[in-house]
Order: C-alpha cells, then sequence, then structure tokens
C-alpha cells in the first residue's frame, strides 16, 4: 500500500512538472491568410518563403536573405509579413534577429512584422507568438 501511495505521488509530481504552468497565456497566431508573406528563418543563408511559395520543382527553395526580400518586394500587399524563428542561442540573439528582419521587412513597405516560435513542419497557424524587440 505504501508504494502505491509513493508512486502515485511520483506520478502526481512528474505529471504536473512536466505540464504548462497555469496561468501562463501563450498568444497564438490565426492569421496566415491575411499574411503578404510568410519566412522561415534557420539563418541569413537559409531560409524558405511559404507565403508566397518559392518553390523548385515540388520542394521549397533555400533563399538567402537577399533573395527573401527580393519576393517580399514583389508582393502588392504589404500589410502583414510573418517570420518564423526556428532557434536561436539566447535571448540577445533572438532580439539582434527580429530587429534585423522587422527593419528590413519595414524598409520593404509591410505596416506589420510579427515572429512566431516554429515547430516541426510547415504549418503556420497556431504557432507561439513571439515578443516583438524593443
Amino acid at each position: 500500500m505504501i508504494r502505491v501511495c509513493v508512486l502515485l505521488v511520483f506520478l502526481a509530481v512528474l505529471t504536473s512538472a512536466c505540464s504548462t504552468p497555469r496561468g501562463a497565456h501563450t498568444t497564438r497566431f490565426k492569421d496566415q491568410e491575411h499574411a503578404s508573406l510568410i519566412v522561415r528563418y534557420y539563418t541569413d543563408d537559409t531560409n524558405y518563403v511559404l507565403k508566397p511559395e518559392a518553390k523548385e520543382g515540388p520542394f521549397l527553395s533555400i533563399l538567402d536573405q537577399n533573395g527573401v526580400l527580393a519576393v517580399a518586394r514583389q508582393q502588392t500587399g504589404r500589410d502583414l509579413a510573418v517570420v518564423v524563428l526556428i532557434h536561436y542561442a539566447g535571448e540577445n540573439q533572438a532580439n539582434f534577429v527580429k530587429s534585423k528582419w522587422r527593419n528590413l521587412l519595414t524598409e520593404a513597405g509591410y505596416r506589420r512584422v510579427v515572429f512566431l516560435r516554429g515547430r516541426t513542419g510547415m504549418r503556420v497557424n497556431g504557432l507561439p507568438v513571439l515578443s516583438s524587440p524593443s
């Protein structure tokens, strides 16, 4: 009986440790259809443009920063640009990347730039919205 109680307490602690904290609110992106440009950023030399799709045959093209900006400037609607960030080493690096993309896309005429935390797959709606750099 004691073993069962200890096991249940252990499972309860383990389950609560792995769950999202109560009260934590993460805004999820849901405006994919309104975005004029959606970029999946890996590095300055490795990006995928998901909207409008930049493809070579059946595969998405890998574009460097200048290639992404060339596509961005071709869009007639420039209300919303979305940059999906895959990973970064720390908050300082993340803010640097976000500031750089916000400035580049604002200079290209985009009114709003939103940053999302990427996950596996190419789905955009439902991704967590990251804070904009100050």
